[in-house]
C-alpha cells in the first residue's frame, strides 16, 4: 500500500482490530437504512386524510416496497456477490437515498406505491452485503455477536426516525421531513469508499487479526450459480423460516404508528416516545440472541443446537403479543394503563425478533459457502417478504372487515414457533455444505412467479370490494340482510376521511340501521362497528335510533 493510502498501515506485532470498525460501519448503514424505511409509517397520521388512503392502500403501498425489496435481493445480492461489498453497497446506499427523498414530491396513491418500490430496490442491498462482509471479516465463533451488533442498527434507526420525523412533521410538514430526513444518510458512502477494503488488502490489519480473521477451515471461493445456490438443502430451511417470521416484523414497523396513534387515541408526539422504547428494548434483544447462541457453543453445544435452542428462547418471547389486539378496550390491566402495557409486551416481542433474526442470519454462514452468502441472504428475504406481503394483505382486509387488530396480532404470536418447527423439519442438522445438484433456472422462476400469484390470489379474495357502486349494494345486500324492503336513507356521518351514510333496512326483526363508508373510489364499504367505529364522526347512536323511518325512499 502506498503513501497515498486514505488509512494509516497497522503496527507491527499488534492484535489489531480492524474488523470492529467494519462492523460500526455496517452498523450506521443499517441505522440509516431503517431510518429512511420507517418515515412512511411514522408520517401517516401527517397524510392519511389529506390523501384519502384507506387500510387497503396503506397495505398494498407496503406491499409495493416489499416486493421490490425482496425479489431485488435476489439481484441485487446476486450482484454484490460479483461486484463485492465495496462497490455494491456504495451504489444501492445511493440509490435508496434519493428514492428516501423523492417522497417529498409525490401525493397519491400510485406515486407512493411507485417510489416506495424504488426505495425497495436500493434499500435490498444493505443486508446482502452486510452478512457479505460479516463472513468476510469475522470467524465463525464472532460472525454472531457481528450480526447482532450490526442489527442493531434497524433498532437505532426505528428509534431515530419518530424522534426526529414527528418533530419535523409537526414543524414544517410531511414533505420537508421526507426531503430532510432521506437525504441526509448520503455523507455515509464517504467514509464507506475510504475505509473499506477486504482484510487481505487492508493496510490496518495486522498480520495477527488476519490470521484470527482466517482461523477457521478453509471454505470455498469459486463462484456459485443461483442453480447451485437452490440446490442446497439449507436454503430451503432459512427460506422457510423467514417465509414465517419476517410477517411479524413488518407488520410491527409499518402499522405500530398508525395503531397506537387511532387504537389508543394518542397524539404523534406520544407516539414519538413510545416507539423508540419499543425498539430500544429490541435492541437488548439483537445482541442477546447472538451472546445466548455463542455462549451455548461455547459451553460445549454444537451449533445447530446452540442456534435452535436461541432461536426457540426468542419463538416463546413472541407468544404474549397475542394478546395486543385484545387490550385496546380495556382501561388498565392490574391497575397499569394498557398503552403501557401494550407496550411492554410489543418491546418483548421486537426483542424476541431480532434475537430470532441475530441467529437465523448467522446460520447462513453456519451452514452455506462463503462465496454464495449474499446471494442466499437474497433468496431468503425474498421468502420472507413474500410472507410479509401475505400478511400485509390479511392485515389490509382484517382493519376493513372488523374494524380491529385482534387477528392480526393473533397470528403474529404464533408464526415464530411455526418458523422454527419449518426450520428444524428441513434441517435437523446444521453443518456446512457444498453445491451437489443444480436447480433449473426454469424451476427457479416458476416457483418465483407462484409466489407473485399467490399475493395476487390472496389480494383479489380478501380485498375485492364487496360492491363498486351503492346501487349494487342496494340490489344485493336485501338478500344478505334478509330484508323485506327497500332501504330508507339515513343521516351522513364521517368514518375518518371516508364519508359515510346510514341506511335502514326493513326486516322480520324490525329495522336494522346499517352505516355505509365510501372509499375514495366511491365504492361503498359496510362498517360493522356503526358509530363506534374508530374515527367516527356523526349522529350519535341514539339520534341514528330516533331517526328511523319505516320503509321507503326518502
Amino acid at each position: 500500500m502506498t503513501a497515498a493510502s486514505p488509512v494509516a498501515p497497522a503496527t507491527a506485532g499488534v492484535m489489531s482490530r480492524t474488523r470492529w470498525t467494519i462492523c460500526a460501519l455496517l452498523f450506521f448503514a443499517t441505522t440509516i437504512n431503517y431510518l429512511d424505511r420507517q418515515l412512511f409509517s411514522l408520517l401517516i397520521p401527517f397524510f392519511e386524510n389529506e390523501l384519502r388512503l384507506g387500510p387497503t392502500d396503506l397495505a398494498l403501498i407496503n406491499v409495493s416496497f416489499l416486493l421490490a425489496y425482496g425479489f431485488g435481493m435476489v439481484f441485487v445480492g446476486r450482484w454484490i456477490d460479483r461486484v463485492g461489498p465495496r462497490k455494491g453497497l456504495s451504489a444501492t446506499f445511493l440509490l435508496w437515498n434519493i428514492a428516501s427523498a423523492g417522497h417529498a414530491i409525490v401525493g397519491s396513491f400510485a406515486g407512493f406505491a411507485g417510489i416506495r418500490f424504488l426505495l425497495g430496490v436500493g434499500e435490498a442491498g444493505n443486508f446482502p452485503a452486510a452478512v457479505r462482509t460479516v463472513a468476510e471479516w469475522f470467524p465463525k465463533k464472532e460472525r454472531a455477536l457481528a450480526t447482532g451488533l450490526f442489527n442493531c442498527g434497524s433498532n437505532v434507526g426505528a428509534i431515530l426516525a419518530p424522534l426526529l420525523a414527528v418533530r419535523i412533521a409537526e414543524a414544517y410538514g410531511w414533505r420537508t421531513c421526507f426531503l430532510i430526513l432521506g437525504g441526509a444518510g448520503v455523507v455515509w458512502i464517504f467514509f464507506w469508499t475510504r475505509l473499506y477494503r477486504r482484510p487481505e488488502e487492508h493496510p490496518k490489519v495486522s498480520p495477527e487479526e488476519l490470521a484470527h480473521i482466517r482461523s477457521d477451515a478453509k471454505e470455498a471461493t469459486e463462484s456459485l450459480g443461483v442453480g447451485e445456490v437452490f440446490g442446497m438443502r439449507p436454503v430451503y430451511a432459512v427460506a422457510a423460516a423467514k417465509f414465517f417470521t419476517d410477517a411479524p416484523w413488518w407488520f410491527y414497523l409499518t402499522w405500530l404508528p398508525k395503531f397506537l396513534v387511532s387504537e389508543f387515541n394518542l397524539k404523534p408526539t406520544f407516539m414519538a416516545y413510545a416507539i423508540p422504547v419499543v425498539f430500544l428494548v429490541a435492541d437488548g434483544g439483537a445482541i442477546g440472541g447472538g451472546w445466548l447462541s455463542s455462549r451455548l457453543i461455547a459451553s460445549g453445544r454444537s451449533v445447530g443446537t446452540a442456534r435452535k435452542l436461541a432461536m426457540l428462547a426468542c419463538a416463546l418471547s413472541a407468544v404474549p403479543v397475542m394478546s395486543v389486539g385484545l387490550l385496546v378496550d380495556v382501561p388498565s390491566v392490574a391497575g397499569i394503563p394498557t398503552i403501557y402495557v401494550a407496550v411492554a409486551i410489543l418491546s418483548l416481542a421486537a426483542a424476541a425478533h431480532q434475537g430470532w433474526s441475530s441467529n437465523l442470519y448467522t446460520l447462513v454462514s453456519d451452514a452455506l459457502p462463503r462465496p454464495a452468502m449474499a446471494t442466499v441472504v437474497g433468496v431468503m428475504t425474498a421468502f420472507g417478504v413474500v410472507g410479509g406481503a401475505l400478511f400485509q394483505i390479511f392485515v389490509g382486509w382484517a382493519l376493513t372487515a372488523t374494524g380491529s387488530y385482534a387477528l392480526p396480532f393473533l397470528l403474529a404470536g404464533t408464526l415464530y414457533l411455526v418458523g422454527l418447527l419449518a426450520l428444524h423439519l428441513i434441517l435437523p442438522r446444521v453443518e456446512p455444505v457444498a453445491p451437489k445438484r443444480r436447480v433449473p433456472k426454469g424451476a427457479v422462476v416458476a416457483g418465483g412467479l407462484v409466489m407473485l400469484a399467490s399475493i395476487a390470489g390472496l389480494q383479489f379474495a380478501l380485498n375485492r370490494p364487496a360492491y363498486t357502486s351503492v346501487d349494487q349494494y342496494r340490489a344485493t345486500r336485501p338478500a344478505q340482510l334478509k330484508a323485506t324492503g327497500a332501504p330508507v336513507e339515513g343521516p351522513a356521518a364521517h368514518v375518518g376521511w371516508m364519508d359515510a351514510r346510514w341506511y335502514f333496512w326493513p326486516t322480520d326483526a324490525g329495522t336494522k340501521a346499517e352505516l355505509v363508508k365510501f372509499d375514495r373510489d366511491g365504492r361503498p364499504i359496510v362498517e360493522g362497528k356503526g358509530a363506534a367505529a374508530k374515527g367516527y364522526t356523526g349522529p350519535s347512536a341514539a339520534e341514528v335510533e330516533s331517526s328511523r323511518a319505516p320503509g321507503g325512499d326518502r
